[in-house]
């Protein structure tokens, strides 16, 4: 099944592989796409790599560059993109590519697709070479999912490579851990990074995007898109009022559900991972100004709650589109919020944990 039709009939978002491939050629990617292609090379690669990273640090650039490679049929550094290999990858229908990912309004990889997955992979390769499978995002799937996965790492094919992605490896399971080859992948400098967004687009607001995105390039040009420096302002306005325990949730909810709903989770989602690591770092939480909700006895749980704010920010980033109402996803969230980070709300901050 080629590739782009297994895109289709899953619901994954397409995506340009031409586009992918040329961000998975910037400078700071380089020492990865040097180990990748050595242990290629050296017939060393493992049958299943993990490519680990923060948001945006270009795991799925990566990814296709790593399957770009896998069905090219030149033996080189990288991928010729003039074989006939090349030529059906960038089209999008090279038959011995799969890519498995989100399906639309999912917020897990269901195990039907894992086992459709492995079921092809047990099939020969159509064009005699490898056969190579992209599971983007990997911690993404559920359990179910996992233990269906499981089987196809125990008892690889022969020519068969699988390639996850991942940014949460906490939300992988350790036996998939274990039986996969990790590569963690860098963010460039602040100064290498701004340089390659200016490149993109001239715009006046990409450092604040840029520290929104927690130095990712690749995030803070997905926050673009999404019109994030628009509401940065009134974003900040919104958390400062919740921190102060002033915020009005139904009204707030209600505004924010019928203006770019899901720019504002962008927004929500990337703050929140930025205070999470801030606090992963500090050693002096008592001095950190920019913690004030973590200064509490009980620091561990409100840590523990933040993460669990997290994920409900991502699956309903991933649901807001066809959710039946915005607005009640909207004061669910801000309810966990104001439990988080508001004063005088004794009563929310115990029953967060």
């Amino acid at each position: 099944m080629a590739g782009s039709k297994r895109e289709s009939e899953e619901g994954v978002a397409a995506l340009d592989p031409g586009d992918s491939l040329a961000r998975a050629g910037v400078e700071w990617l380089a020492p990865s796409r040097e180990r990748l292609a050595t242990m290629l090379a050296g017939h060393r690669l493992p049958h299943a790599m993990l490519l680990l990273g923060q948001p945006g640090a270009g795991q799925t650039e990566l990814g296709l560059w790593l399957a770009a490679l896998l069905l090219c049929d030149r033996k080189g550094e990288t991928s010729c993109a003039e074989c006939a290999g090349c030529r059906l990858f960038l089209a999008g229908t090279h038959p011995d590519f799969y890519r498995v990912g989100l399906e639309e309004d999912a917020a897990v990889i269901r195990v039907e697709q894992i086992r459709s997955l492995s079921e092809s992979f047990s099939l020969k390769s159509y064009r005699g070479r490898n056969k190579v499978a992209l599971l983007d995002p990997a911690d993404a799937m559920n359990i179910n999912s996992f233990n269906a996965l499981l089987k196809t790492l125990e008892e690889p094919s022969d020519n068969t490579y699988l390639i996850l992605t991942a940014s949460r490896s906490d939300r992988l399971p350790r036996t998939i851990v274990s039986r996969s080859a990790r590569l963690r992948l860098p963010l460039p400098d602040a100064g290498d990074a701004l340089a390659w967004l200016n490149g993109r687009r001239k715009f006046a607001g990409w450092e604040r995007l840029l520290a929104l995105a927690n130095g990712a390039p690749f995030r803070a040009l997905q926050y673009a898109d999404a019109g994030l420096e628009e509401i940065d302002a009134k974003m900040q306005e919104t958390l400062d009022s919740a921190e102060k325990g002033q915020l009005d949730i139904i009204a707030t909810a209600a505004a924010w559900s019928r203006d770019q709903p899901e720019a504002r989770l962008f927004w929500l989602e990337s703050w929140l991972t930025g205070r999470l690591r801030d606090a992963a770092l500090s050693s002096d939480l008592v001095n950190d100004n920019r913690l004030p909700w973590l200064r509490v006895p009980a620091r561990e749980p409100m840590i523990r709650a933040g993460y669990r704010l997290l994920d409900a920010l991502r699956e309903a980033r991933l649901l807001v589109s066809g959710a039946l109402n915005t607005q009640l996803l909207f004061e669910g969230l801000l309810i966990s919020l104001m439990a988080l980070v508001g004063e005088g709300t004794g009563k929310l901050r115990e029953s967060v944990d």
